[in-house]
């Protein structure tokens, strides 16, 4: 499967709970091809122009999708992580639906921060009430199955 590294919401929140100096974070869901890679600054910059943007929003309004099966049973997040000494620790998330499980992550922390479970303060959901909410949204934390380090010889 290709992907290609986006900024996100999500990178931010992973930078911002980990304290990490740098994140990647790549989709699947950004067209990788060069060709559209190269075109997308060209057109981020012509729909800057308003009557373009006017335009652009009038035809994606009239775009009718067709419903689809799901392509896979799961979603899935993965994180890597290097340490400075060379330390590398790896982890996946299985969830079910992607926008069911993005819900489900938001009610459940509208209910927990309504029992007062949260310091008061601007937090990424994970960062305030912890990565067991993901698991509470129906996610499954699956741990890598190694610890290596970057130097070791596999």
């Amino acid at each position: 499967m290709t992907t290609v590294g986006v900024p996100s919401g999500e990178l931010y929140a992973a930078q911002v709970a980990s304290g990490a100096p740098d994140v990647v974070a790549a989709s699947t869901l950004v067209p990788s091809a060069r060709v559209v890679r190269a075109l997308l600054p060209v057109a981020g910059a012509l729909l800057g122009v308003p009557a373009l943007r006017r335009l652009a929003v009038s035809w994606l309004a009239r775009v009718e999708g067709e419903a689809r099966p799901r392509p896979r049973e799961h979603t899935w997040g993965h994180a890597v992580l290097t340490w400075s000494d060379g330390t590398v620790r790896e982890g996946w998330l299985r969830a079910g639906d992607a926008m069911d499980f993005t819900a489900a992550v938001a009610a459940r922390a509208a209910e927990r921060l309504l029992r007062g479970e949260a310091a008061p303060g601007a937090w990424t959901p994970t960062a305030a009430l912890g990565p067991e909410l993901a698991v509470e949204a129906g996610a499954t934390l699956i741990p890598g199955s190694r610890e290596r380090s970057i130097d070791s010889r596999e």
